[in-house]
């Protein structure tokens, strides 16, 4: 019962110390996702002496932006080593961890409600301001340090699953993008036996192509050598017709028209993380309006701002939904070649250098205009090439596929525990 609920105040106090010695380098924020995070901010000249030490346990949190951004980004440091933050930042610990345990408090902060009361506080500012008092009128529920313990426990071993399979599939991407490498950059591919014996030499079946003295060729359009019998293109060639879709204009799709269930509509997060829970949707009828930006099995769905570059493929059992405006849809043409070969080659770094280092604008950097995307040189297999590599790589993205599944069901278990904090038995 929310008569039951207690003020975060009476359980916290805040911390003040220095960086006065300059014995803490490692400068931090605080992301929105409610993790520590290397600073991006420019220190040179800064003094960091009056930058804010945070300890192991200890909080701290980012006052500005939460009107804007509708997020407090908080977090606990849970590493020994001490960070410093803004001055600017909240910094506190709790009081008494036999009452309030602070990984029970970290949970609470990472409750979709906790960031609705925090911004429903925040002040009539521009930036949308919200202060240390703010914070501390916000109220939880408190049981028992042993009911907080089971919770923690159970949150956290949901928690160190999905870090298992994050590496799990940072390996796997590892994996997929040498076998890309092996093939498409160094040109080691294994030899066929067809070639091994085309050219009179079975014994090198199976050998690496180009350290095995394979013919190499010198190509002009690509300024570079290789192999015998490759062909120069450009990544325009391997799109189908329209192939090419920018999310729409702002004006097309604003945040008033989103509802709570419906057509899903793909945000910048599920090109960056890969996931697919969504928070926005709209009705059939403005589908319909805006068809021409859905998205259809073995796009590739590709992040135009902020984080740029940023790639998702999209899956048969995806749901069918559209882009947002900050998106690009490549539609690739699968005859010509295959969409998990061109998924990790716009993966690769001289894809994603490709696409990103021709960015322009000035105070919003954006992704490269479509005719240079379209002129991005590459090399076309011939059809039984294609089939080898392919077979290669989409056995390990199948896998990829399939962990993610599985992190995206421990997610929504994790929202679910978060959800049941409320119905923790506050002590008296």
């Amino acid at each position: 019962m929310r008569s039951s609920y207690k003020k975060i105040g009476s359980f916290v106090k805040q911390v003040n110390v220095r960086n006065k010695e300059l014995s803490v380098k490692n400068l931090q924020g605080i992301n929105i996702n409610k993790f520590f995070m290397p600073s991006v901010a420019n220190t040179n000249g800064t003094d960091l002496s009056k930058y804010k030490v945070v300890a192991q346990k200890q909080f701290a949190f980012n006052p500005m932006h939460v009107g804007r951004d509708e997020v407090l980004p908080i977090s606990m440091l849970e590493e020994e080593e001490s960070v410093i933050v803004s001055p600017a930042y909240a910094v506190f610990k709790v009081k008494d961890e036999t009452q309030l345990l602070p990984e029970y408090l970290m949970m609470w902060c990472r409750r979709p409600e906790f960031d609705r009361n925090a911004w429903f506080t925040t002040d009539s500012s521009v930036r949308g301001g919200f202060s240390w008092k703010d914070f501390c009128d916000l109220t939880l529920p408190v049981p028992t340090i042993e009911k907080q313990r089971d919770i923690v426990r159970e949150y956290h071993t949901i928690v160190d699953r999905i870090k298992l399979n994050e590496q799990l599939n940072q390996k796997l991407e590892k994996t997929a993008q040498a076998i890309y490498k092996q093939w498409f950059v160094d040109f080691e591919f294994p030899i066929s036996k067809e070639h091994a014996a085309e050219i009179g030499k079975p014994e090198l079946e199976g050998k690496p192509y180009k350290s095995s003295d394979g013919k190499m060729v010198w190509n002009d359009e690509l300024d570079q050598e290789i192999p015998d019998g490759w062909k120069p293109s450009t990544l325009g060639y391997f799109l189908s017709a329209k192939g090419y879709i920018r999310g729409p204009f702002g004006s097309a799709l604003l945040k008033e028209e989103m509802t709570s269930n419906g057509m899903p509509v793909y945000e910048q997060q599920h090109a960056i993380h890969g996931h697919r829970n969504f928070r926005y949707f709209i009705t059939e009828d403005k589908y319909k309006n805006l068809k021409r930006f859905s998205v259809k099995p073995f796009d590739m769905v590709i992040s135009c701002s902020g984080t740029l570059g940023r790639v998702t493929m999209i899956q048969e059992d995806d749901p069918t939904g559209i882009i947002n405006q900050a998106l690009l849809i490549l539609r690739t043409d699968r005859k010509k070649i295959s969409p998990v070969v061109l998924k990790y080659y716009l993966t690769s770094p001289n894809g994603h250098r490709s696409i990103v280092t021709n960015s322009g604008g000035s105070a919003q950097v954006n992704i490269a205009k479509r005719e240079i995307i379209e002129n991005i040189p590459m090399v076309s297999l011939q059809p039984e090439f294609m089939k080898k590599v392919t077979s290669q790589i989409s056995a390990i993205d199948r896998q990829i596929q399939n962990i993610k599944k599985e992190t995206e069901l421990l997610e929504s278990a994790q929202i679910l525990l978060l959800a049941k904090m409320t119905k923790a038995e506050a002590t008296a």
